[in-house]
């Protein structure tokens, strides 16, 4: 489980560095990396993010998945392996990190621009990524 510990922590704070890296250096300016990437800000803004009950259930959302994959792999059932470990960590580290913004700003930060896809960040990424390593992985 400690794959899983220091997945998720490395990915929380790599995500809570480029957010406020992005927030102090490309708030207000785009930064344009080559045809395809661009740093912009977009402060993700959903009306239930402003509701203290919302954020509260959130949080409690956040602690169930937390509490069900720990139950989970100690059972044996799922998670078994290094990979698949380590996918946990990152999406429950992505998972807080944007938990986070929405505590702290009552939004998420997003900075993440393609062009073609909609607006993301890290713990986006992180998310995604880490289901597909902690699901595909069975041993």
């Amino acid at each position: 489980m400690l794959e899983t510990v220091f997945s998720g922590m490395s990915l929380l704070f790599l995500d809570q560095w480029s957010k406020r890296a992005v927030l102090a250096e490309a708030r207000n300016r785009p930064i344009q990396f080559g045809p395809i990437l661009r740093i912009r800000y977009v402060a993700g803004r959903k009306r239930i993010y402003a509701s203290d009950a919302a954020r509260a259930l959130l949080l409690l959302a956040w602690l169930s998945a937390l509490v069900c994959a720990f139950v989970l792999e100690r059972s044996g059932a799922w998670f078994q392996g290094d990979i698949a470990l380590v996918g946990l960590g990152l999406a429950l580290g992505g998972g807080a990190g944007n938990l986070l913004d929405v505590l702290r700003h009552r939004s998420i930060v997003d900075f993440i621009d393609l062009g073609w896809w909609p607006v993301f960040n890290l713990a986006d990424v992180a998310i995604i990524g880490g289901l597909i390593l902690a699901l595909g992985s069975r041993a």
